[in-house]
Order: C-alpha cells, then sequence, then structure tokens
C-alpha cells in the first residue's frame, strides 16, 4: 500500500516530518476514497434524533404533575410500617406504607399545585395507633384551607374508619350504605376448649398475674386480673374516639355519648344526626371538584410520591422494628406475619450508630415483643447508639412486652395515645402431645441420661423440680426487665413493679405513668430527634430508612423464588410449631379493640 504521510504518534497529527515538534512519527496509508453518506441515510437519523428527543419530551411532559390536580387517596386494608424483608406473600409486598401517606398528605398541604384532597376510606387493616396518626396529619391539611372530603363507600364503615374520616372537613357517605358508629368492643381469643378436645396440655407460667399472653392456651373466658386490664384499655381507647370525634365534628360529648349508645346508622340518619356532611356517590365528587378546577386532575398516591422530597442539610437515621421479635435475621412469618430479627435491627442500629453524618436515631417500633434474647441484643444497641448520639423512640400500633424491651434504653419515648405498651412480663412453657400422640395412635419411647433432658419434651408435664427451675429462671428475666425500665425510666424497681406485672396500657395511660415522655406521633418524634441533636426547628433535614428497601426490579426477581419457597415455608411454620418453644418470651397478650 502507498505510503505519502506520515502521522505524529503523540499528537495524531498527518504532516510533514518538519512541519510538528514531535519526531515520532509512523507512516499511515493514503485513503483512497471517503464513503459519502447517502441522502437517506441523513434522512433516517435525524428522524432518529428527533424520535428520541420527542419520547423524551414527552415522558417528562407525562410525569409532570398538571395544575389545579387534586390529590386522591385510597385508603383501606393494611397498613404497614416498613416492607417486609425477605420472602413474603404478594399481599404484604402490596401494602401500604404509613409513611409514604403521611409524605403525601404533608407535600400536598404546602403544594400550590394541588388544589385539594379527597380520601376514599375502605375497611382498614391499622390498628388505633396508625389511624391515630394519619387523621393528625389530615387534620394538619385542614389548616391549608383547601378543600378536602372522606369518602365512606363501602356497605359498612365501622369506628376506625369513621374515626379516621372525621378528620376531613367534609365526611360523605354513600346514599344506601350504613354508618357503623357504635360502642367500642374488646375481644380475646381463647383456644384451651380446642386444646381439651386434641388432648394436648399447655403447660405455661407467667410473671405476672396481669400477664395473661398465655391465657389464649390456657384459658377460656377472662380471669379477673385479664378483664380489669381489658376494661381498663377499652375506656381509655374510647375516650380518644369520643373526645376526637365530638371535637371534630362539633357535637356534644353528651349528646355523642348517647347517639354511640343506638348506633349503627342509616345513611339518612347519619346525615341528620350530624355524622356526615352529605350523602352522594363518587360521581358527584368529580362534579364538585370539575366545577372547582374545570376538570377533574386526579392525582393518585403511587404518582404523586414522585413529588416528595427527601433532602435537607442534616441527615437523621429512621431504624423500623417491626413484628415478632427473633434472633437472627429479619424475615416474614406464615403465622405471624412481620418478624424483626435480632441480627438485622442491632445491626442497622450499628450502620447509623457508626455513620457520623447521622446525627440522631429514631427507632420506630411496631411490636408485641418475643424472645427475651433478642430483645435484649436490640436493646444494647440502642443503648450503644445512645452513648454517641440520641435515640428517639416512636412507637405506632403496639409497643409492650419485648417491644417495650427495646425501647426503655432511648433518650426519648414517645407514643400514640392509643398505642398499646408496657406489659412488662415474662411467659414461659411448653405443650405437652402425650394426649394427642395417644389420640392418634402415636407413640414414643425415650432414654434420658438425667432428669433435666426431659425439660423440653413434649411428651410430659414438667416436674416438680423443672417447675421450680424454670420459674427462677423466668425470675431472672422479670427481674432484669424491671430493672432495666427502672435504669432507663429514672425509676425505682418497686414503682416498675407496681406498674408492671405484665400489665398493658396506653400511650395515654403510660405517659401518666412514666412509662413514656410524650403522647405525639412520628413528625413530634421527629422534632424531638432535632432538639436533641440541636438542629434548628427551622432546618429540614433527609430521612434515612433501615432495613433499605431493594429496587423495584430485584423485588419482581424476587417474587418467582419467594413463590417456590412458600410450601416449604407452611412446612416450616407447622415444624417450629410442633416443637416445643425453648425461648422465654416477653410477649404481649392477644387483644383487639374495634
Amino acid at each position: 500500500m502507498p505510503m505519502d504521510r506520515r502521522e505524529c504518534w503523540s499528537h495524531g497529527r498527518r504532516t510533514g516530518i518538519l512541519a510538528c515538534p514531535c519526531l515520532f512519527f509512523v507512516q499511515t496509508p493514503r485513503r483512497r476514497g471517503r464513503t459519502k453518506m447517502t441522502r437517506g441515510k441523513k434522512r433516517f437519523l435525524v428522524g432518529l434524533v428527533v424520535l428520541i428527543i420527542g419520547v423524551v419530551a414527552a415522558i417528562k411532559i407525562y410525569r409532570r404533575l398538571p395544575s389545579r390536580a387534586l390529590l386522591v387517596l385510597d385508603v383501606g386494608g393494611p397498613i404497614d410500617e416498613q416492607r417486609p424483608v425477605g420472602g413474603q406473600p404478594v399481599a404484604a409486598r402490596s401494602a401500604t406504607l404509613l409513611h409514604d401517606l403521611t409524605d403525601a398528605i404533608d407535600t400536598a398541604r404546602d403544594d400550590s399545585r394541588i388544589t385539594g384532597l379527597v380520601v376514599k376510606i375502605a375497611p382498614l387493616g391499622a390498628g388505633w395507633g396508625k389511624v391515630q396518626e394519619l387523621r393528625a396529619h389530615l387534620l394538619e391539611f385542614r389548616k391549608s384551607k383547601k378543600p378536602n372530603i372522606c369518602y365512606l363507600g363501602e356497605d359498612f364503615s365501622g369506628n376506625r374508619e369513621y374515626y379516621l374520616a372525621t378528620a376531613c372537613d367534609q365526611v360523605w357517605l354513600v346514599p344506601t350504605a350504613a354508618l357503623g358508629v357504635t360502642g367500642l368492643l374488646s375481644q380475646s381469643l381463647f383456644v384451651r376448649g380446642t386444646l381439651d378436645r386434641l388432648k394436648i396440655y399447655p403447660d405455661l407460667y407467667h410473671i405476672a398475674e396481669y400477664k395473661t399472653a398465655a391465657n389464649l392456651f390456657t384459658e377460656k373466658r377472662y380471669t379477673a386480673a385479664h378483664r380489669e386490664m381489658a376494661e381498663s384499655l377499652l375506656r381509655s381507647a374510647l375516650e380518644q374516639y369520643v373526645s376526637g370525634v365530638a371535637q371534630a365534628r362539633h357535637l356534644d360529648r353528651a349528646q355523642l355519648d348517647s347517639l354511640l349508645q343506638r348506633g349503627p346508622y342509616l345513611a339518612a340518619e347519619a346525615l341528620s344526626h350530624h355524622f356526615v356532611d352529605r350523602l352522594a356517590y363518587w360521581d358527584e365528587v368529580h362534579k364538585v371538584f370539575e366545577e372547582k378546577n374545570g376538570e377533574w386532575r386526579p392525582v393518585s398516591l403511587s404518582r404523586y410520591l414522585k413529588e416528595v422530597k427527601n433532602d435537607g442539610a442534616a441527615k437523621l437515621a429512621v431504624v423500623h422494628a417491626t413484628g415478632t421479635i427473633e434472633t437472627g435475621n429479619s424475615g416474614w412469618s406464615l403465622f405471624d406475619g412481620f418478624v424483626m430479627g435480632s441480627d438485622t435491627v442491632a445491626a442497622d442500629l450499628r450502620r447509623a450508630r457508626e455513620d457520623d453524618d447521622v446525627k440522631a436515631i429514631i427507632l420506630r417500633v411496631d411490636s408485641p415483643g418475643g424472645s427475651a434474647v433478642a430483645s435484649e441484643i436490640i436493646r444494647r444497641e440502642v443503648d450503644l447508639a445512645r452513648a454517641k448520639k440520641p435515640v428517639v423512640i416512636s412507637m405506632s400500633d403496639v409497643a409492650g412486652s419485648g417491644g417495650y424491651w427495646i425501647s426503655m434504653s432511648g433518650s426519648k419515648i414517645l407514643a400514640e395515645p392509643t398505642t398499646l405498651t408496657g406489659s412488662i412480663g415474662v411467659v414461659f412453657g411448653k405443650f405437652n402431645l402425650a394426649g394427642l400422640y395417644d389420640l392418634l395412635g402415636l407413640s414414643t419411647d425415650h432414654l434420658t441420661t438425667s432428669e433435666n433432658a426431659t425439660l423440653f419434651w413434649n411428651q410430659q408435664n414438667f416436674s416438680a423440680a423443672q417447675r421450680e427451675q424454670v420459674l427462677r429462671f423466668m425470675q431472672d428475666i422479670y427481674a432484669n426487665f424491671t430493672k432495666g425500665v427502672a435504669e432507663g425510666r429514672k425509676m425505682s424497681v418497686e414503682a416498675v413493679d407496681k406498674i408492671g406485672k405484665g400489665r398493658v396500657w396506653t400511650g395515654a395511660q403510660a405517659r401518666e405513668l412514666g412509662l413514656v415522655d410524650e403522647v405525639g406521633d412520628f413528625s413530634r418524634a421527629l422534632a424531638a430527634a432535632k432538639e436533641l441533636a440541636k438542629i434548628d426547628a427551622k432546618t429540614k433535614v433527609r430521612l434515612e430508612r433501615f432495613p433499605k428497601e431493594a429496587p423495584w426490579w430485584k423485588r419482581w426477581l424476587n417474587q418467582e423464588e419467594s413463590q417456590a419457597n412458600a410450601l416449604q415455608g407452611i412446612t416450616s411454620e407447622l415444624r417450629r410449631l410442633a416443637r416445643a418453644p425453648q425461648s422465654f418470651q416477653v410477649r404481649m397478650p392477644d387483644l383487639a379493640i374495634r
């Protein structure tokens, strides 16, 4: 190939030998001719570029929030504090997060593009604490003077649904629906009769008389202490319910008490008693905002969350502690739902503690308790973190027994007035399955090298000596529990024991007893964390949440794996239930108020 030009290695020039200051050259071949781009190719490339620009612009326009938009929230079903960790059913993965709802409401309040709010309320799968927190944010939205409607469009809206709806300026009800405003009901399940039929004996023990978690298995109805505690909780919850509704609906307290005794009500009756403001269908909601805004421009929660900002000059960590407490990693249980693994939560607290950019930690607790050992592992990390930076405890629906254990060392503890907390006590025991085996024609034989080798054996009750040893261990755990509460709350052990004994309290009651510092929601806990970290109240902060949620594509890839492991998970759960419990439990009793 003929060579008539030289190219500089370092400067990339094709030039004469003396034209470049660099003396390193290589000969390059002469180009015989350049391929010219045809007019058709040019048109194609120009068209492709225009198409790409158009698609990008269209996506941006589509994502842009329209002016005079309306935020429409569908609130119903389960409302969770966090996404489940590990394999879980589709329903759990798709549940609404409480902080998504509250963040959207708070952002919309000050967003000039949002002209109003409509909340469609369906049967709620959340406890009173979460409902109370969500309601507080709706009440704050009212201060914006933007129109807001809570719409009850189900067959029968109960106490919790109506309590939430009263946070809106306007409560609308479908003309053919009933309003289930009635007195509250406290209910506990007992399975002792079932166990008797199956010849299963629950050899369970508890400290002390109000520690009624084992009553689910050992009793057929309320004991005197259980009834006393349930009545106290019911009265406290009713006070929150009635006072909140009376204030929001401008009803006389005595009149409301009387009306609740006679509920439920037909739609027309609910309107005449001023429980609701209007009987209307969904299309009439459309019409109101069409007249106001010129057209119906709804924005859903998932769409509006893209407008919610999480930025600020300072960073705070939010560590979620949700579910039954067990040793190991967090996950999902077929029977218990969320499982709070001590290793997972302890690691999250450790990461937040070691991050110098994190100025304070908020431990968000929603747990009925569980393993005493697992609870202490988490509490230890709270204690270590508190030595370096403030740790504020924010309680959700429930933070009792082990849920309170992990909270007691916090710098400050806040709970909703209806949060169920306390339950300072211990439960332990096993199920004797010998009768069931006999009923099924099964038999076992055994050999031992010591009397206590049968301690966890499911074919006999504890012997007298074993029972004495079990109670000794339980007393030791109770002593550690009450001592930890006394140190954390600056109380005497005797004072803690007096309000302990396994008794459950509402957040409002716990505040009076000194078990929590304030009644308040997550927003107040955030403000308290800023105060303790010496961050100006007006300074915006960025929240880093733990555990960190996996990206959507990873969650999608895990769906098939979760479904494939479903049967294996059921088998594992049944095996776990069949085994004798080998951990001392600090767990709350079964108790539902509705």
